[in-house]
């Protein structure tokens, strides 16, 4: 089994992400199908419904409805329903909810605050992966309910709190026998290099050609493998990204729309109007007097 190196955060857009998945079978939306993958993102996962093999690093074992377990930073993992699953009219199906978690935001805080060496201890040792047992998995699986709709400081003091019972609790159990060493064969994430490029250039020209060459594949099969993986085509996807930058320097910046439209890769501000009215149902200059409005209302 090929094993994909991947990066989680520039998929999910965010250094902490919890979601609830039901599927079919268990796979990664952000790979298209289930994939033998490590990425640097701290990973915890679980198992509401659904049944099948879990392999981490070189252990392979069952797992049943209840299952948690904690993947460290590029430890390979892959949970593989069981057959029943992928047959044409199953009735089965599988329910998880996974957390990922950036370590590097975390790091300098980890070393500056002695009170954390727990937790960053706990996190080292999470490269041979954890399964959670007893009570501890009962209390952190009332908390990941709780943080599947938690924005802002609630959502990051919540998994702060899963990372301490995590470290402090007896009731783990590691699952890889050793360290997993760098593998000597694998894939690179093809996707992961396309999304980087995409954010570094989002006031630029970007077009599929060079997309596809940073994926090493024809556009056409770029165009569909793109797809595939984000549920968008590419220039979906980069148009989505270019409305979300917009909102927030008109937010931000006190700055004409045009040079907002510039700044967002528009060289034209009335195109630039256009697909944003056509994206939000409100023109740029009236959000951007709704926003001024609403701040002078505020005081702010």
């Amino acid at each position: 089994m090929k094993l994909v190196k991947t990066q989680m955060t520039p998929l999910i857009k965010s250094f902490l992400h919890i979601e609830k998945r039901e599927q079919p079978f268990l796979y990664s939306p952000y790979h298209g199908r289930p994939t033998f993958h490590a990425h640097p993102e701290l990973e915890l996962t679980y198992i509401l419904q659904g049944h099948g093999k879990r392999i981490v690093g070189n252990n392979i074992a069952p797992y049943v409805e209840g299952d948690m377990a904690f993947i460290g930073s590029n430890l390979p993992h892959i949970w593989l329903s069981d057959p029943a699953f992928y047959q044409a009219g199953s009735s089965d199906s599988s329910k998880v909810i996974v957390a990922y978690i950036n370590l590097q935001i975390f790091e300098q805080m980890f070393e500056m605050l002695p009170e954390l060496g727990g937790i960053k201890e706990m996190t080292r040792l999470a490269s041979r992966g954890f399964k959670i047992c007893g009570e501890t998995k009962l209390q952190i699986a009332g908390k990941l309910e709780n943080l599947l709709n938690a924005s802002g400081y609630a959502k990051i003091e919540g998994f702060m709190s899963i990372l301490h019972i995590i470290a402090t609790s007896e009731q783990k159990e590691f699952i890889s026998c050793n360290r997993i060493s760098a593998a000597t064969h694998f894939n690179s994430d093809r996707l992961v290099p396309v999304i980087q490029y995409i954010k570094n250039n989002i006031s630029s020209t970007i077009s599929l050609n060079t997309l596809a060459d940073l994926a090493y594949m024809a556009v056409p099969s770029f165009c569909r493998f793109f797809k595939g993986r984000m549920g968008v085509s590419p220039l979906q996807y980069i148009l989505e990204e270019r409305m979300v930058l917009a909102q927030r320097l008109l937010i931000e910046l006190d700055k004409p729309v045009y040079e907002i439209a510039g700044r967002c890769g528009y060289n034209s501000d009335s195109h630039f109007c256009k697909i944003f009215k056509a994206h939000f149902g409100i023109s740029p200059h009236r959000y951007k007097s709704n926003v001024m409005r609403i701040s002078n209302l505020a005081g702010i």
